[in-house]
């Protein structure tokens, strides 16, 4: 006798927001750009946003400060900052479609060679948008500009895992 099941192995939304949640990624971003805009309002390469969002929001900034040993905490991995570099993307082109950003750059270019400038309609909606979780995130990402340089040997340090 045979048991027909029909189970629903679908993830609930409630649980898709938590790990997939495209709007909170947009915000996070947008957040990015206001701080490196307080520092100076100038075209950004993607792989420069990359480095900084990847700092703050996956714990990677420790890694650069020389007095942090690893003995007895975990070695972070750089995949979630190739898992991110693929989504990037995508929450570009929405930033685009939304006057959020610029992007300067031809079709050949490299994703990280494109520029990404914060246009004024970005920033008011950030601004008008602010919560007191996007607050300390904008402290934590101007914190982190300013001690942690953007660097072709930083970013190396992340992608190869040289911690």
């Amino acid at each position: 006798m045979a048991r027909e099941t029909d189970y629903d192995f679908s993830t609930p939304p409630s649980i898709q927001l938590l790990f997939n949640n495209q709007k909170l990624e947009i915000m996070k971003v947008l957040c990015l750009l206001n701080a490196l805009s307080r520092q100076r309002n100038r075209q950004r390469k993607v792989d420069e946003l990359l480095f900084y969002y990847s700092l703050v929001n996956f714990d990677l900034a420790y890694l650069f400060n020389s007095t942090v040993t690893l003995e007895n905490e975990f070695v972070p991995s750089s995949n979630q900052y190739f898992r991110f570099q693929t989504q990037i993307n995508e929450i570009l082109l929405i930033m685009s479609h939304l006057h959020f950003i610029e992007v300067k750059g031809q079709l050949s270019n490299k994703l990280d060679d494109l520029k990404i400038k914060l246009l004024p309609s970005g920033k008011k909606f950030f601004e008008d948008n602010c919560s007191d979780y996007l607050n300390s995130l904008l402290e934590k990402y101007i914190e982190i500009i300013q001690t942690i340089n953007y660097s072709a040997d930083n970013v190396k340090k992340i992608k190869e895992g040289q911690y």
